[in-house]
């Protein structure tokens, strides 16, 4: 079927999707267009240049015509290679990156970048030229993220600690974005940025491990939708956020799998056991394909912490370790899937992460894997010497 986007009938025959429908203006240049529910449209533009993708988000809607989307995609392609320096502030790169993360990755993650950094970065450093950023107004924005304390106290400590672990996340995200720019030559360089590094020891040190016998008294003090929902996390590694915007259509039973659409890393397919299998086919069954699997109370979707109190009171009830919470579930499912002998990267492809994280974060599993695998090797016998 050929798909085309130069004329108004033509894009009306296409179907709403998040990847746009794209035209080649010239060698690595190409118009998008990005349709949308409702029949709205949005003209995108893309340039590939040593392999990297970038997106430009036009200036134009789709009710402009393919003509002058054209025209303006040029214009925005050919200055991306720099003349357009002069004018670009790290506002621009900013949301050329939340393009970029639409796009490649998903649209929670890109939600996610556009709420931090309009929070923490400064209005003034947004409305900076990218050549004119100074290392200074990098690691202001850094310090200024930072709680402090005048009366010392360990609880004063801990929020200092957390305060610099969150600020080490947004700096990650937002060099990414000024690193994007760096890519696509809207700056030469770099360094105003790099030099300025993240607060070391800060993260998290102790990950919470559980026990099948804690997770069982885990399930025991809940009951209900809670409970489900604590089923969902311990049976699919997914996170929080990942499972409360689950719908029955995500659900594919003849194929035991879970069609992620909206997860943090992107698209991807949950492989079910079959306890597993039961569960979401209870949770499915005789209901509309856009309704959601998992809700407060049969009909409310779970929203961003409502879970929060109900399992700080489980976990108090049910006498799990200090510092327990959700995303402890998906690294019990990680743990559990490691002790099984699955293959990392299937665990990896499951929760959507890297076997280079698994490796970081679960060495000790993978610390008795070797030596169990050290000892099933068999070598011949040592010849005493004479």
């Amino acid at each position: 079927m050929t798909i085309k986007i130069d004329t108004v009938s033509g894009r009306q025959k296409l179907i709403p999707r998040k990847e746009p429908y794209w035209y080649k203006l010239s060698q690595g240049h190409h118009l998008g267009y990005r349709k949308l529910e409702g029949g709205h449209g949005r003209w995108i533009a893309r340039k590939i240049q040593n392999r990297q993708k970038s997106y430009f988000s036009l200036d134009c809607d789709g009710r402009v015509g393919f003509s002058d989307a054209q025209q303006i995609a040029r214009k925005v392609l050919e200055n991306s290679a720099g003349a357009n320096s002069a004018r670009y502030t790290v506002q621009n790169a900013i949301d050329h990156y939340i393009e970029y993360l639409t796009l490649e990755k998903s649209n929670a993650s890109g939600v996610d970048v556009k709420q931090r950094l309009n929070l923490h970065v400064p209005e003034p450093l947004k409305k900076t030229l990218l050549v004119k950023i100074t290392t200074i107004q990098v690691k202001n924005m850094q310090y200024k993220m930072v709680k402090q304390f005048d009366k010392e106290s360990e609880e004063n400590e801990e929020k200092t600690r957390k305060s610099k672990d969150s600020a080490n996340r947004v700096m990650n995200m937002f060099r990414a974005a000024l690193n994007l720019a760096f890519r696509n030559d809207f700056v030469q360089s770099d360094a105003a940025w790099r030099k300025v590094k993240n607060f070391k020891g800060v993260a998290q040190s102790r990950k919470i491990f559980l026990t099948d016998h804690q997770v069982q008294k885990l399930l025991k003090v809940s009951s209900g939708h809670f409970r489900q929902l604590l089923e969902a996390g311990i049976y699919t590694g997914a996170r929080y956020g990942e499972l409360a915007q689950m719908t029955v259509g995500d659900y594919n039973a003849p194929n035991q799998v879970i069609n992620l659409r909206l997860g943090k890393t992107g698209q991807r397919q949950i492989y079910l056991n079959a306890t597993a299998l039961e569960l979401f086919d209870d949770w499915t069954r005789s209901k509309h394909p856009k309704t959601p699997i998992l809700t407060q109370d049969g009909k409310t979707p779970w929203g961003k912490n409502n879970h929060s109190r109900l399992f700080h009171e489980a976990a108090k009830n049910s006498g799990l370790p200090k510092g327990s919470c959700f995303y402890s579930l998906r690294h019990y499912y990680i743990s559990k899937a490691m002790i099984s002998k699955i293959p990392m990267q299937m665990i990896a492809e499951n929760c959507g992460t890297s076997i280079r994280m698994i490796e970081k974060h679960y060495g000790k599993f993978l610390e008795s894997d070797r030596r169990e695998l050290v000892n099933l090797v068999e070598l011949p016998p040592l010849k005493k010497a004479m």
